[in-house]
């Protein structure tokens, strides 16, 4: 199920055309979310360029994290993250869930 449009807790909407069931991996999860937030970023006037994020799990290890895919948007809708780490759509997909760090990244962990 595509995420689509949602709001915020602080009121704030954005629009996120991810389908986290269609991907049987979590790199072609977050490689699949990591383009979405690009054109979502594009929307509210920022470069994705400077603002969304990837990393591989050995890219990850190497800023002092976990191995696990990461992505992020630092600079969108406040809590973003959080709302999606919520939904059960999310959180049922055959390649695991995903965790919330802070309120702009995500964490694509499980089995």
């Amino acid at each position: 199920m595509n995420i689509g449009k949602f709001t915020t807790w602080q009121g704030e909407t954005m629009t996120l055309n991810w389908d986290p069931s269609k991907y049987k991996t979590k790199a072609g999860a977050a490689k699949s979310l990591y383009k979405a937030l690009c054109a979502e970023c594009v929307n509210h006037g920022q470069d994705p360029k400077s603002e969304v994020s990837i990393r591989s799990p050995k890219e990850n290890v190497e800023f002092g994290y976990g191995p696990f895919w990461q992505v992020g948007w630092e600079a969108g809708p406040y809590d973003w993250a959080v709302e999606v780490s919520l939904r059960p759509d999310v959180n049922q997909a055959p390649w695991g869930y995903v965790e919330p760090y802070y309120s702009f990244n995500l964490e694509f962990s499980g089995d």
